[in-house]
C-alpha cells in the first residue's frame, strides 16, 4: 500500500494514503472526488489511546469476519478484509493524525470494479462503533 511522509515528522509517521482508482470500489478520507470521499474519524484523547481503541474494536470485528492485521507502524495500520462471497480481499488502511485529532482511512477492493458499496458501509460501521464504544486504558 502506498503512503508518503512529511519531512516535519519522523520517518515512521505516514501522512498520505494512495488516491482511489477510478473504479467505484474505494473510499478515502483524503480523496478529492466527492463520490469517493468520506469524513475522517475524530478522536479526543491521544493517538496511542485512540489507536488501541480502534485496534480493540477491529479485533472484535475480526472475530465475526475474515480480517487480518498486516502492518502496524507508528501512526499507521493496514488490515486485509476478505469478503464472504468470493473471498475478495479489501485493503483497509488507517493513519492517525494527532495534530488534527483525526483518523484518516482508505478502504479499497484489490480486484474487480464494483463492490456494491461494501467499502463505504464497512467504514461507516467502523466510524459509528468507534464513536459509540467506551474504551478504558
Amino acid at each position: 500500500m502506498g503512503w508518503t511522509t512529511d519531512s516535519s515528522f519522523s520517518f515512521s509517521e505516514k501522512t498520505k494514503l494512495d488516491p482511489c482508482p477510478n473504479s467505484p470500489n474505494c473510499v478515502s478520507t483524503q480523496e478529492t472526488r466527492k463520490r469517493k470521499r468520506m469524513k475522517p474519524i475524530p478522536f479526543e484523547k491521544s493517538k496511542e489511546f485512540s489507536k488501541k481503541k480502534l485496534m480493540g474494536l477491529l479485533e472484535v470485528m475480526i472475530k465475526n469476519i475474515d480480517a487480518t492485521l498486516i502492518e502496524e507502524e507508528g501512526n499507521y495500520l493496514h488490515y486485509e478484509f476478505k469478503t464472504k462471497i468470493g473471498k475478495f480481499i479489501d485493503d483497509v488502511e488507517f493513519i492517525f493524525d494527532e495534530k488534527n485529532k483525526q483518523i484518516h482511512f482508505r478502504s479499497a477492493s484489490r480486484k474487480g470494479y464494483g463492490d456494491f458499496g461494501k467499502n463505504r458501509r464497512r467504514m461507516k460501521k467502523i466510524r459509528r462503533q468507534f464513536k459509540n464504544r467506551t474504551f478504558y486504558d
